[in-house]
């Protein structure tokens, strides 16, 4: 059945003007769009129209087996256990249009006009405000006399990313309004290659957005979702549908109709949308909270969709995510007379080290997903002082990469471990350097027994 086009409530009204915000002067080592909070937690980016970064500034925000990567613009691609191989959501290495397979929305129900609450894809005149962190990422904006703060991180023990969008009303009268989350899905290495194999479902007894793609051969198993807390909403799992012929994410059919169609299934263009109306009285706030994860079947992604409902879940996976950066990278504390260096050294550098090239191995330029040998051994080192227990786990992953003909895997890609055997001479190098650096920082000799990686093919 066809659904309704959107029909105003009521004769739109005229909205203030845009006021310019200009950017923050309260910030260290400010370039003119952005600069570090002065206690260097932050990095925040102030963009409007006329006024953005000349390439995506983004953060890596990862766990082990799981991650995104999100950039000023609020365009983001989110991964598991691979971030090459088995991408939920499309990567583009595109810094022009910054495009992304990830979006939200903002609609007001009365008169149907909507903006994103990011910078990208339809964000409105009024500025955004961006703000990186250790583990997080916020982006504030202002529009209509609706105030949003998108927040965007990601659990620290299992698979699964968050999307609260905190709306309030500063209008000075009641408003109607929708938000609306939206996900392609990939599900494999590249889209054009996963698509037609990818299917959707509502899962009964959740009600969240599963998706899963049977032909993929290392990671079949698998079942995406997509999920709100709102038990009132309206879905779609048809791209096709959601976008319109011809459309775009700026300005996607969808948000010209009253509500999703509920479709979902096979051969359809995969994506994963849903729609939640809300009202509010002048003053009001309310909470939204998406989540995009995965399970290894179907059953343990039901789990996590219940385990990780309601804002209080949310809010314990932030304060974690907080208290583990807060600990890690206090650590070790540098006092220079450079105050750059000392805010990367403290902070910035680490979390770089450990989130990006040794959980994620992923960036916005490049989404590797696999160990290099001589890479993330150089990279672990760095790892020593604050965290010796990372870097003695790769240490013995690394050594479980070596040939009896004294050769040693180059790069590989986990779980499979599937790779190229090269002689790269530098490879031999970093193993005997970083395994000296951790017993002598240490002190811990005998490190090597790990009876786990016995049945690994190379030694």
């Amino acid at each position: 059945m066809p659904i309704p086009p959107f029909t105003p409530a009521k004769t739109p009204r005229a909205e203030a003007p845009a006021v310019a915000e200009l950017p923050r002067r309260d910030l260290i080592l400010f370039n003119g769009l952005g600069g570090f909070t002065s206690d260097g937690r932050e990095y925040v980016i102030t963009t409007s129209h006329g006024q953005e970064t000349p390439a995506p500034w983004v953060n890596v925000l990862a766990n082990p087996h799981f991650g995104t990567v999100i950039s000023e613009s609020g365009h983001a691609y989110t991964w598991s256990e691979n971030a090459h191989e088995f991408r939920l959501t499309p990567w583009d290495n595109d810094p022009v249009s910054d495009s992304s397979g990830e979006s939200f929305y903002l609609r007001d129900e009365e008169s149907g006009r909507f903006w994103s609450p990011t910078p990208l894809p339809c964000g409105s005149a009024s500025p955004y405000v961006s703000r990186h962190g250790f583990g997080y990422s916020v982006f504030e904006h202002a529009e209509g006399g609706i105030r949003s703060e998108l927040w965007v991180y990601v659990a620290l023990d299992a698979p699964i990313k968050f999307m609260a969008l905190k709306v309030r009303n500063e209008s000075g009268r009641s408003r109607r309004l929708s938000a609306t989350g939206y996900v392609e899905w990939v599900l494999g290495d590249l889209r054009q290659k996963s698509a037609m194999h990818v299917v959707t479902e509502v899962d009964p007894d959740s009600g969240a957005l599963f998706a899963r793609n049977p032909y993929n051969t290392e990671f079949a198993g698998r079942v995406a979702f997509f999920d709100v807390d709102d038990a009132i909403r309206t879905v779609s799992g048809d791209r096709a549908e959601f976008l319109g012929r011809n459309g775009t994410l700026r300005s996607p059919a969808a948000m010209t109709r009253a509500r999703l169609s509920g479709k979902a299934g096979a051969a359809l263009d995969p994506c994963s949308a849903i729609q939640v109306a809300f009202d509010l009285a002048d003053g009001q706030e309310r909470e939204i909270i998406f989540r995009l994860g995965v399970g290894r079947d179907a059953d343990e992604a039901g789990s996590l969709v219940h385990r990780f409902r309601g804002s209080s879940a949310a809010r314990k996976v932030l304060e974690t995510v907080w208290q583990y950066w807060k600990h890690t990278l206090g650590a070790v504390h540098v006092e220079t007379p450079d105050p750059s260096l000392n805010v990367l050294t403290n902070g910035w550098l680490l979390y770089q080290t450990l989130a990006c090239r040794l959980w994620a191995r992923s960036g916005y330029y490049q989404s590797g997903g696999a160990f290099g040998f001589r890479d993330q051994l150089q990279d672990g080192m760095a790892l020593v002082h604050v965290a010796p227990h990372l870097l003695r786990e790769h240490l013995l992953r690394c050594a479980a990469r070596q040939f009896k003909e004294g050769d040693v895997q180059h790069w590989w890609h986990p779980p499979s471990g599937r790779g190229v055997r090269t002689h790269c001479s530098d490879d031999f190098l970093w193993l005997p350097l970083a395994a000296c650096r951790y017993v002598t920082t240490t002190g811990t000799p005998g490190c090597w027994t790990n009876p786990s990686n016995s049945s690994r093919g190379a030694r």
